[in-house]
């Protein structure tokens, strides 16, 4: 069966301009996320290549008559090696345009092949997240690379702590910002009636997983269109302090 997915973005409350990117290519099976790095110079420039340059690097690589071209462990490969392209892309650009420099974006990126049972690959760099929504329950994929997620690892802060403490936006890897990017990649075996989520940090920063699951969860019966729409709207109640991007990905019987 087709999965489908759908993509809403905004500006926020706060911000003066919107520094995401998104991309919705139902028909390669493949969904991106990027939010520019707020306070870099042109993060939406270095968000809007990273996505421009995974989907030229994947459609390289994709038939949409043969599914992948390399055998079927290809798909952790490409990913990971299409971030890569984004990150030299990012870097290049950076160099030639010297009002640039400095500039950098995270990514989460999510394939899922058209075989059952439906093994889902996810890329991130940074801490755009995925979340799987399966039976009622929500359940992160992605670890955040920053440095309240390494502290949160070492024992040093609870994540109540890091949820408020003064350098919880600091990256530890972005995309353009190093010679490379080394994402972290998984794959997860999706089911029938399996949800994915991908969001930028105006989501997750202002809302947390079981606000976000219950705002789902309250749209039941709704399009997927309506539901992102929501989580909007809900990011932006709490606060809207940052650019807030959303793809849900489903079934297309749900869709």
């Amino acid at each position: 069966m087709a999965w489908h997915g759908v993509g809403v973005t905004d500006i926020g409350r706060v911000r003066q301009s919107n520094q995401d990117a998104l991309a919705v290519l139902n028909d390669l099976n493949l969904w991106i996320v990027a939010d520019g790095m707020g306070g870099h110079a042109g993060g939406d420039v270095a968000s809007q290549l990273t996505v421009e340059s995974i989907e030229s690097y994947f459609r390289q690589h994709h038939s949409s008559a043969e599914g992948l071209r390399e055998p079927r462990t290809a798909p952790t490969a490409i990913l990971r090696a299409g971030i890569e392209s984004a990150n030299q892309a990012v870097r290049t650009r950076a160099k030639l345009q010297s009002e640039l420099a400095g500039m950098g974006t995270t990514v989460v990126l999510l394939y899922i092949s058209k075989d059952s049972p439906f093994p889902a690959t996810i890329a991130h760099v940074g801490d755009s997240r995925a979340y799987l929504l399966r039976d009622g329950t929500i359940t992160p994929l992605t670890r955040d690379h920053t440095l309240m997620e390494d502290r949160i690892k070492l024992g040093i802060l609870t994540p109540e702590q890091a949820m408020y403490h003064p350098l919880r936006h600091i990256l530890t890897k972005g995309v353009g910002i190093e010679r490379t990017a080394g994402p972290d990649v998984s794959t997860h075996h999706l089911l029938p009636g399996d949800r994915v989520l991908l969001c930028t940090d105006g989501l997750c920063k202002t809302m947390n997983d079981e606000q976000i699951l219950q705002t789902v969860q309250s749209t039941e019966g709704k399009s997927l269109e309506a539901v992102c729409q929501l989580m909007i709207r809900e990011a932006n109640r709490l606060g809207g302090e940052d650019n807030i991007t959303v793809v849900l990905v489903s079934h297309q019987e749900e869709a």
